[in-house]
């Protein structure tokens, strides 16, 4: 199998949009910019090829490798999928966006809402909403953005003795966005030490232009701040993987004790899709290891367009936690890459945003999925996930 590293390809991290408003900008000066978004990643190498290539010919070469690689990419799923074991007749909806843990033998869910739902279950089928983790939204937040509305994308984990949910909030359709930390000693709200403890901000993407809200990310990097899920590597180091379109999803190191960015942190590009396209959007990692690898789940497409919802979850594999990371064709995700784990379940239509639980030797995939027939409210999904004899996740039903 022909496999794509960076030596063939470059990456594409350093793609940024022109920087600039159109009405701003003369002919002369649009056709520069152009022609230096074009000379970067994949559109720079096929252009050097012909080094005679007029600008013209280059910009129609990048229109075409990008609508080449973005049909490419649209994949079907044609097995049926295993079954939802969460009860549907129980507080299972509206859930977005779910992450789960087990603690003392009662499973926790945490939910994007205005102030963060979560929920409990004694056997993952049937769920109870317990609450908000805030009473009101925390006061750095409204600070650094102040039309915040809501606790976004929760991501409970367990380390260093204490509970971290990372959550995010942003300006709505834009990537000013912000992904903040709160810690608890326990997650049972009957427990007197029980308390949620704002750690304040982690991560600010800001646009970079007065103006031009989706454009964003810091004097580092390009990228939007939400979607952030902990994860460590296999020597327990901390990192913080997260991204929406702008900037791809991004992996950054934490510092083990205070659990901010690390002193001497980079911000490394794992995945990314091509702008240039109807539906760009690509965002909700999660990385799980397993068999020897580190895998990689994201969720490709607008997650909310009523029945042009094209939602889905999407995987890639590397061997080191910084990837690089290709699908099971051996295309690099850096490079619009990604296998379809599901895109629809039934009647369920935006199945995506998932997290990945085990227990007992059994992973389970977590996510949310619209309803059609009730206006698309999201509902919690759980479903086995099982590994197929190259060791990719599927969702298939065993034969």
């Amino acid at each position: 199998m022909l496999r794509l590293t960076e030596k063939d390809l470059l990456k594409t991290s350093s793609w940024q949009p022109i920087r600039a408003h159109s009405k701003t900008l003369t002919e002369k000066s649009l056709v520069k910019r152009l022609e230096k978004h074009i000379k970067m990643g994949l559109i720079n190498m096929l252009a050097n090829i012909v080094t005679k290539t007029t600008t013209l010919k280059k910009m129609v070469l990048a229109a075409t490798v990008w609508a080449l690689l973005s049909s490419c990419s649209e994949q079907t799923l044609s097995c049926p999928v295993s079954p939802n074991i969460a009860d549907l007749t129980s507080d299972v909806s509206p859930i977005h966006d779910p992450s789960m843990i087990k603690v003392k033998g009662a499973y926790y869910l945490y939910s994007s809402s205005d102030l963060g739902s979560f929920y409990r279950s004694e056997n993952m089928r049937e769920w109870v909403l317990e609450g908000e983790v805030f009473a009101q939204l925390p006061a750095w937040l409204k600070e650094q953005i102040p039309v915040a509305d809501h606790i976004g994308a929760p991501d409970i984990a367990y380390y260093g003795g204490r509970y971290l949910l990372f959550y995010q909030s942003h300006k709505s359709n834009t990537c000013n966005a912000a992904t903040g930390l709160a810690t608890n000693t326990t997650l049972d709200p009957s427990d007197p030490n029980y308390e949620w403890v704002d750690q304040g901000l982690i991560l600010r993407s800001e646009p970079f232009y007065e103006g031009v809200d989706i454009y964003c990310g810091n004097e580092k990097a390009t990228f939007n701040a939400i979607d952030a899920h902990f994860t460590q590597d296999s020597d327990g180091k901390p990192w913080l993987v997260f991204g929406s379109t702008i900037g791809g999803i991004k992996l950054v190191a934490l510092d083990p004790q205070t659990l901010q960015l690390a002193d001497e942190h980079e911000f490394i590009t794992l995945a990314q899709r091509w702008l240039l396209q109807d539906d760009p959007i690509i965002e909700a990692p999660h990385i799980v290891q397993r068999h020897g690898y580190y895998y990689l789940f994201m969720s490709f497409n607008h997650c909310c367009l009523d029945d042009k919802t094209q939602y889905q979850i999407r995987v890639g594999r590397a061997e080191k936690i910084t990837g690089p990371y290709y699908d099971k064709s051996g295309w690099p995700l850096y490079l619009e890459g990604g296998t379809l784990l599901i895109d629809k379940d039934d009647r369920f239509i935006g199945t995506g945003h998932n997290d990945v639980y085990s227990e007992s030797g059994q992973d389970w995939l977590v996510h949310h999925g619209k309803d059609p027939a009730e206006a698309y409210k999201a509902y919690l999904h759980i479903r086995e996930l099982n590994w197929d004899k190259e060791d990719w996740p599927t969702v298939c039903v065993k034969n």
